[in-house]
């Protein structure tokens, strides 16, 4: 994991690509991503704890569960102290010709490899423009949860086709709005996954 690009903090999806590698390796059984949520970034390493309630006394910065069958694994994130997370080349912007509908709606094309993790980065990389296309002024834009997934890990992901967004919920909270979105995916090639939800959090000024 590092900083892709310009950006100075370590992507969540990265991370939750990451972890999956190590869910599949720990157990070849199909496994799901089914939530996740993050509490701040960082732009430091990042420790991830399969399983237990160990380093308690340190703070999470998120944790995410993956489910195999009837059984649960909990992943938790933690800061490794030290330098800053080194640089990773950037990669090409997944999505293209977005339509907002306003508040954070609407829906975009998408091309990808077909990879849980470029299929995860499509989805943030929209939602997270179409939370800049609101009628406001909105800064410090940050993916912070998603809930009501069922994203296989070794599945390949429909390589074209549109996400849509539809907003639900949202509310100001410590001078920050948090919002709950529904994700769809009307996929061209390969099978789309189920619908879920997405939260982002960001500032919207006066």
């Amino acid at each position: 994991m590092g900083l892709r690009g310009t950006r100075d903090y370590v992507q969540g999806s990265q991370i939750l690509a990451r972890t999956a590698e190590l869910v599949e390796a720990a157990d070849s059984a199909p496994s799901l991503l089914v939530s996740a949520k993050f509490t701040r970034i960082t732009d430091l390493g990042v420790r991830v704890v399969l399983g237990g309630d160990g380093l308690d006394a340190e703070p999470e910065i998120g944790r995410a569960q993956f489910a195999r069958g009837d059984a649960r694994t909990t992943a938790r994130f933690f800061e490794v102290a030290g330098p800053q997370a080194g640089p990773l080349a950037d990669v090409p912007p997944a999505t293209s010709d977005l339509e907002s509908t306003g508040l954070g709606g609407g829906q975009a094309s998408f091309a990808i490899p077909g990879t849980f993790e470029s299929y995860l980065a499509a989805v943030i990389e929209c939602v997270k423009a179409l939370h800049a296309k609101r009628g406001e002024r909105v800064s410090d834009i940050w993916f912070t949860a998603l809930v009501g997934a069922r994203l296989p890990l070794a599945a390949t992901y429909p390589t074209s086709g549109v996400l849509r967004v539809t907003p639900k919920i949202e509310r100001l909270v410590a001078g920050r709005l948090q919002t709950l979105s529904l994700v769809d995916t009307e996929s061209t090639v390969g099978d789309a996954p189920p619908q879920f939800q997405i939260c982002f959090s960001c500032v919207v000024g006066a």
